[in-house]
């Protein structure tokens, strides 16, 4: 007997309450020209809505995505991954349940590839990676109150660490 993947309409999208509890995974490509197709895939967290890790290269396979995955995971938790529960959410080609995700894709794509006439894969890997370091760095996001991913993820730290010394102090 063949069993055949559930998916639920219904479910609603998980809302993240600290930073590293959801992440999405996506992949968009990027065609140059006299080249062919770039693969770009993502990982960003849905909290702070921070580029954890990206791949961008010739080819989509599983592998790649895990590039992506393995550069979010040592880039978030240097001391290891035990204590934490990340959720990682992808949306297997289906637009729905990965909005945040998407949303960046389509940042990436309107703020970045669609300005330039990409003529060398070289220069847009090297650019791409650049753009995603300013974008954590530099883009200012509304759900964010005006602030910036890396901003927003400190500010989020600073906060819990000076709440558990406080917590430690009335002990």
């Amino acid at each position: 007997m063949k069993l055949k993947a559930v998916r639920r309409a219904d479910t609603k999208k998980p809302k993240p309450i600290r930073p590293n509890q959801w992440w999405g995974i996506d992949m968009t490509k990027v065609m140059i020209e006299g080249f062919g197709w770039i693969y770009v895939v993502i990982i960003i967290d849905w909290y702070t809505k921070k580029v954890l890790g990206h791949y961008d290269g010739l080819q989509s396979k599983s592998w790649h995505w895990l590039i992506a995955l393995n550069k979010a995971v040592n880039r978030q938790f240097t001391n290891g991954t035990h204590g934490h529960s990340v959720q990682l959410m992808s949306d297997n080609g289906c637009q729905q349940g990965n909005t945040d995700t998407e949303r960046f894709m389509h940042t990436l794509k309107e703020e970045f590839v669609w300005l330039k006439e990409w003529t060398s894969p070289t220069a847009f890997i090297d650019e791409v990676d650049q753009w995603i370091e300013h974008y954590n760095a530099a883009y200012l996001h509304s759900t964010l109150e005006y602030m910036q991913p890396n901003t927003f993820e400190q500010g989020f730290l600073t906060q819990n660490k000076q709440q558990e010394t406080l917590l430690k102090l009335a002990c």
